[in-house]
């Protein structure tokens, strides 16, 4: 039998497995850097579709997602029924956009501090506080300190046990 893990801090990613970057960078940059990310270990699509942000102390202040960056660039255009600008390509002229801008991680992160999970928080804890802020991920926290992210596949993981 397998040990059952409840609470945040036994099902979080730790902090130390997750790329950073400044909270300063640029948004080109935070590309590159989750595109490292997305091939850790060697394997495609291995690694975390997000980032940590920190500031110039070194201390952990926001995670910026992959979403954030696709909101960011203006995908969200892609949406409007103009098969014109649909047929466009859109792809290349986005990331010049943001390799130019001044668009920095600090201005589309979302900030660790809003929703947080605490390190005993149980898991339907953890899923209501996800559900309560509309987020797939949520930092854990003990003794004031971020020591981890747990994502909503980490609660689907944990949760197996209770559909074998």
């Amino acid at each position: 039998m397998t040990e059952e893990k409840n609470t945040a801090e036994e099902i979080m990613v730790p902090l130390a497995d997750y790329n950073t970057i400044s909270e300063n960078a640029t948004i080109y940059e935070a590309i590159r850097v989750l595109r490292e990310s997305f091939h850790r270990d060697g394997r495609a699509w291995h690694g975390h579709r997000s980032v940590i942000a920190k500031n110039e102390a070194g201390e952990p202040t926001g995670i910026l997602t992959l979403g954030s960056i696709l909101r960011a660039a203006g995908l969200r255009e892609l949406y409007i029924d103009d098969p014109y600008l649909k047929a466009v390509s859109w792809g290349w002229y986005y990331i010049k956009k943001l390799q130019e801008g001044a668009l920095r991680v600090r201005d589309i992160m979302q900030p660790l501090g809003l929703a947080v999970a605490r390190a005993s928080d149980t898991l339907t804890d953890i899923a209501k506080t996800m559900l309560r802020f509309n987020v797939n991920y949520l930092p854990v926290v003990k003794k004031g300190q971020v020591i981890g992210i747990i994502r909503s596949i980490d609660i689907f993981t944990a949760m197996d046990r209770y559909f074998s």
